[in-house]
């Protein structure tokens, strides 16, 4: 018997438990898939109108969006027409300098873009601009 063995123990030599590892490896995937951002602009499909003027305008934007059947988002949250005004207005509260992204649907009709226009302004929006697809980028000419 060597010197520090207490009696003939059979150890496995190079075995290696690797559960914690499994377990570690399981809560990291968890943990991202739930933390993960799935980026969604808008939550309506707008075909923008074209411009060839068109520019790129700052990262602090309220996106207020109309599709062509009349459906209304504010940042990707849907509302309806008559909360528009309420929705800039609390959007604007939390950042004064923020420009209002009006994007609409090519086959919006002028009335309702005009009034979505004036419920932002409304809101207290300085700036509101109209979101178009610059020419040549894609879309039908």
């Amino acid at each position: 018997m060597k010197l520090g063995q207490l009696g003939e123990e059979n150890r496995e030599v190079g075995v290696l438990d690797i559960t914690p590892l499994i377990d570690i490896v399981f809560i990291l995937l968890i943990f991202f898939v739930v933390t993960t951002t799935f980026v969604h602009d808008l939550g309506i499909d707008v075909e923008r109108p074209q411009a060839t003027t068109a520019i790129e305008q700052p990262a602090t934007l309220v996106r207020v969006a109309v599709s062509d059947r009349g459906e209304i988002t504010v940042d990707g949250r849907p509302t309806s027409a008559w909360r528009v005004e309420a929705e800039v207005r609390d959007h604007l509260l939390r950042d004064r300098d923020a420009s209002v992204l009006l994007i609409a649907d090519r086959s919006v009709v002028a009335d309702q873009l005009v009034a979505v226009m004036d419920a932002c302004r409304k809101g207290g929006a300085k700036h509101v601009a109209l979101a178009v697809e610059a020419a040549g980028r894609g879309g039908a000419p």
